[in-house]
């Protein structure tokens, strides 16, 4: 089994400060008081992305409505805690981690504390680090790059889970549902089925339906996250 050197697993790590009314997780943060961290970026259809964040310090629906005030997203709670939740945001432009990714860099951690904003990538050797800035700064001209430094690369937050970890602990009722939901366009946006129409289909209560949707949807994104983010930032060298 062939292994890399050490030089072929360096990547230049580049990170950059967000501020300003266009990130709703910056802007929140700044609001609140409080902290948002993006745990794990997912490609959907369509050229939309399903993010989910995690809040610390404030109520979810805060975040969902400073999201939703920009009519082209979305965004959905998916859990609460005593002192702030997960929240699911659909996506399509203006989004520095997918901006990141279109200039070829790797994205690897995003969050907000306080108003301020930090996005973090890792550039491969064979793309040019320059470049992946000059596109970033191009599209978010109110960023700064605040370190470029080398780094071993890790496991990064793009990615696409293996489909049967993620669905071993459903249910064959909640596997039904989730699968109905997603072909008649429920997660999509617009949407294009309203959780009375699935309920019809299936033939339950819409009570019933929200309770399989719910359960399956807490099954899932505790799946997804299995990986640290902090295991993913690296030190200074």
């Amino acid at each position: 089994m062939s292994t890399q050197s050490g030089s072929e697993r360096t990547v230049t790590r580049v990170e950059f400060d967000l501020s300003g009314g266009e990130y709703p997780f910056v802007t929140v943060s700044e609001r609140e008081s409080c902290s948002v961290l993006l745990e794990k970026c997912l490609p959907q259809t369509g050229g939309v992305y399903a993010e989910f964040f995690s809040i610390d310090g404030a109520r979810p629906d805060r975040f969902t409505a400073q999201v939703e005030a920009d009519d082209r997203r979305a965004a959905r709670v998916l859990g609460r805690t005593d002192d702030g939740g997960l929240v699911e945001v659909d996506v399509q432009d203006r989004c520095p981690i997918v901006s990141l990714a279109d200039a070829g860099a790797v994205p690897q951690a995003a969050r907000s504390v306080d108003g301020r904003g930090t996005v973090v990538a890792d550039v491969p050797r064979q793309t040019e680090t320059a470049a992946v800035i000059e596109a970033f700064l191009d599209d978010h001209p109110d960023a700064d790059l605040t370190a470029k430094r080398q780094c071993d690369s890790v496991v990064p937050l793009f990615g696409f889970q293996n489909y049967a970890a993620l669905t071993e602990s459903l249910t064959d009722r909640q596997r039904e549902v989730l699968a109905a939901a997603h072909e008649a366009g429920y997660y999509r946006w617009p949407r294009e089925a309203t959780a009375a129409d699935l309920a019809e289909a299936l033939d339950v209560s819409e009570p019933t339906l929200h309770k399989h949707l719910r359960a399956a949807e807490r099954k899932l994104v505790a799946a997804l996250f299995t990986c640290p983010h902090e295991a993913s930032l690296c030190d200074d060298r």
